[in-house]
């Protein structure tokens, strides 16, 4: 059975998920040309070299474990361009912070519990090794020496504030959306067979080779994600008249890597 906290982070990483995705919809030539998306499941020598580097609160391995980002930062009121860094890029979210990596030593004005987590165009966020909880801690950079204040109570609470969108100023972090998400798979090329072979080409970002070997393997998913960015991808389906399903599936599907 999962732990409380187990089903917060998967709640918050499928809001992430989500964000992102709604965002590819609406800017798809900015998305296109600057990829981003988030995966579940970290590389499992990425896991072992941090857990055997620091003592990690067990929150913050869970959450290592299920938040693998990909080129993603979060612009909202209060950040510019922040990066959670996943198990992959830790190490080097500690340069120039708790390390020098130009010297190959240790910074000695940096706090030694202090583990970076995220930053924000230079701004570090971290979590105090020594304390065992992942109260979040930030500080201004380029003042002359750090000082810290408390950002956000818990790991939970900050993933949810990278998602208040601007503007909301009395947006509550804990409120969960009952998101509903769907696929949708090609189920026949219809009466414009080249249309749908640019549109599998398209969608797939793949050659005109393996768009026609694609479509030899229907049905085709074409589709996963939140229900609401389904319509553009319906839309084209039937401006094209190609045949398709979409049918619900559950959270559990949508964060599924099959």
């Amino acid at each position: 059975m999962k732990k409380d906290f187990e089903r917060e982070l998967d709640a918050v990483i499928a809001q992430m998920q989500v964000a992102l995705e709604e965002e590819r919809v609406e800017n798809p030539e900015f998305y296109a040309q600057y990829p981003s998306y988030i995966a579940t499941e970290a590389d499992k020598e990425d896991m072992k070299a941090a857990v055997r580097r620091w003592k990690l609160p067990e929150e913050y391995v869970y959450f290592l474990k299920h938040f693998v980002p990909e080129r993603v930062g979060w612009s909202t009121d209060d950040y510019i361009s922040l990066e959670i860094y996943g198990a992959r890029d830790l190490v080097k979210g500690q340069w120039g912070y708790a390390y020098n990596p130009v010297t190959d030593k240790d910074i000695t004005d940096w706090p030694a519990s202090y583990l970076v987590i995220a930053s924000d165009e230079g701004d570090p966020y971290c979590i105090d090794l020594a304390r065992g909880d992942t109260t979040v801690y930030t500080a201004e950079h380029g003042t002359g020496s750090w000082d810290f204040s408390v950002a956000c109570d818990n790991l939970i609470e900050f993933l949810h504030s990278a998602l208040i969108p601007r503007g909301y100023e009395d947006w509550d972090v804990h409120e969960q959306p009952a998101y509903k998400y769907a696929e949708i798979h090609l189920t026949g090329e219809g009466a414009d067979k080249i249309k749908t072979l640019l549109f599998v080409k398209k969608t797939f970002s793949c050659d005109v080779a393996q768009a026609k070997s694609l479509l030899g393997e229907l049905p085709l998913r074409v589709f996963k994600g939140i229900e609401t960015a389904a319509t553009a991808v319906e839309t084209k389906l039937k401006s094209i008249g190609a045949d398709y399903e979409k049918q619900p599936i559950s959270q559990k599907d949508f964060l599924s890597a099959e």
